[in-house]
């Protein structure tokens, strides 16, 4: 009874409105469902929601070889149309990767970022989401688009 209490109250707390005129990011249903032990739960605790502004990179190039900018928007776009991943640079250099936050859709391959993200590859875009930094690795969880690849 108590963890089903811990549950509900969790996930009251998570899709509470930052303010009036724009909603909070706040992890979907599907990632809490996902949340399947206390440890997964926990690590959803940890997370807070954020908004960065950035330049789209493909991480692949950018983390391998240092590619961006305008001079690599074409190959960035390949490489994020054919699976590598999509992350973003802020002005001080800080790098986060982006995934779909939708937990089930995005394990069912029914999302993908490869064409919203390669059509702004090498530009600088706001972008919001869930943080979540475990395992070192910074990343920004953000709302996919519903329709398949």
């Amino acid at each position: 009874m108590l963890s089903i209490f811990s549950a509900l109250a969790f996930t009251a707390f998570t899709v509470l409105p930052q303010t009036a005129e724009a909603p909070k990011p706040a992890w979907s249903a599907t990632t809490l469902e996902a949340a399947a032990t206390e440890a997964n739960k926990a690590v959803l605790k940890n997370g807070k929601a954020l908004t960065v502004t950035g330049e789209v990179v493909d991480l692949s190039c950018y983390i391998q070889l240092g590619k961006r900018g305008d001079g690599h928007k074409a190959c960035g776009a390949k490489c994020v149309t054919n699976g590598a991943p999509v992350g973003i640079v802020t002005k001080e250099n800080k790098v986060y990767m982006l995934v779909a936050e939708q937990h089930h859709p995005r394990r069912d391959g029914q999302l993908s970022f490869a064409k919203q993200y390669a059509e702004k590859m090498g530009t600088n875009i706001t972008i919001s989401g869930m943080l979540s930094e475990f395992g070192g690795i910074p990343t920004i969880f953000v709302e996919a688009p519903t329709a398949a690849k």
